[in-house]
């Protein structure tokens, strides 16, 4: 038996115009709008730059000290003759690590001892970039890797991870992909190497703080960020307009949009409501992603916005944060806490939940 529909009431063509729409909107796609449940931002206070680093090159001295001008450590160092454009600190109230000579690392204690020394040094005739540091805030997981490394006619890279107990521990080693960046999650358990090659998707790897791989993940836009969620399982990749959330139980991806506007800052997921929280904002100035020796080269931000975006009900909104122009003082981070993330980096604080 065929059933056909009633025969409906005539109506004008407006009505038929805004009926369409309707069904376009509740039908195709994502779908915007100002909801109760969405994401809502509480501003927290001011940060200050808790770490300030002096070079004193007539003494051949390194002074770490902390925000009050209290010296955590001071470390003998002699300067060379001729200044050394990789040298860099990177200050920790418990033990930070200096730079130098384009590959190598030193680690140094509360007493302002040098106690290990690490080369990163590949070794290659053709040539390698100044090798990098990534670490987690309170210095518990160390990468080190050489994002560029030349090999004849290409460009490979490599990465180790030193452990507790300073030992290296190979993560990666290329001889056609470059590391664009490396990401540690803000606890220290987890590492993402974003690696890239011309011509081709970015491949972002996740290990645990051991080395063990735990998964891998494609991007078709160059990455600019990874953040975890607090149990590691999702893992948020996000360029300068598009996110992406990967479940690494699954091995699946679980959503992802583009971002229109202004270039994003960070992201992350938050399982809990089913929800990426994206921060876009305005720079004023360069945008750098090293953290060392001079806090002044970080930019201004202005125009700070968060993107809601709901995976389940494929829903996206967009809300004002109500915030001066604001300096950035250190890399930017989300940190989980009991279901809220907190913002870090800005001089202003402020919390997403």
């Amino acid at each position: 038996m065929k059933i056909c529909p009633k025969k409906p009431n005539r109506f004008n063509l407006i009505d038929s115009f805004l009926l369409k729409i309707s069904i376009l909107l509740v039908c195709v796609g994502w779908h915007g709008g100002v909801y109760a449940q969405d994401l809502q931002v509480s501003i927290t206070g001011k940060a200050k730059p808790t770490i300030s680093i002096e070079t004193l090159d007539a003494e051949n001295k390194v002074t770490i000290s902390d925000e009050s001008g209290y010296v955590l450590q001071q470390v003998d160092y002699d300067f060379p003759s001729s200044k050394d454009p990789s040298f860099l600190v990177y200050g920790n109230p418990f033990e930070s690590i200096i730079r130098e000579n384009i590959a190598n690392f030193l680690w140094i204690n509360r007493q302002g001892q040098i106690i290990h020394s690490e080369s990163n040094s590949s070794g290659s005739e053709d040539g390698e970039a100044v090798s990098e540091l990534a670490t987690d805030p309170q210095f518990r997981t160390y990468v080190i890797y050489n994002p560029k490394i030349v090999f004849g006619n290409s460009i490979g890279s490599s990465a180790q991870i030193i452990s507790s107990d300073k030992r290296s521990v190979s993560l990666h080693y290329s001889t056609s992909r470059q590391l664009r960046r490396v990401f540690v999650s803000s606890n220290g358990a987890f590492v993402a190497l974003v690696t890239a090659q011309d011509g081709l998707d970015d491949v972002v790897k996740i290990f645990d703080r051991y080395g063990n791989p735990i998964a891998q993940w494609e991007f078709s836009q160059p990455v600019e960020g990874v953040e975890f969620s607090e149990d590691g399982r999702y893992h948020t990749l996000f360029s300068g307009g598009r996110v992406g959330v990967y479940d690494s139980h699954t091995s699946q991806r679980i959503g992802s949009s583009s971002i229109r506007g202004n270039s994003i800052l960070t992201a992350a997921y938050l399982p809990s409501k089913s929800t990426i929280a994206v921060i876009t904002a305005d720079f004023i100035g360069t945008r750098v992603h090293d953290s060392g020796i001079d806090i002044s080269v970080y930019p201004t931000v202005s125009d700070v916005e968060l993107h809601s975006i709901n995976v389940v009900e494929r829903r996206i909104s967009k809300q004002t944060i109500a915030m001066p122009v604001t300096e950035q003082l250190s890399p930017i981070y989300f940190t989980h806490k009991d279901n809220r993330l907190l913002m870090k980096g800005l001089a202003t604080e402020f919390t997403v939940n």
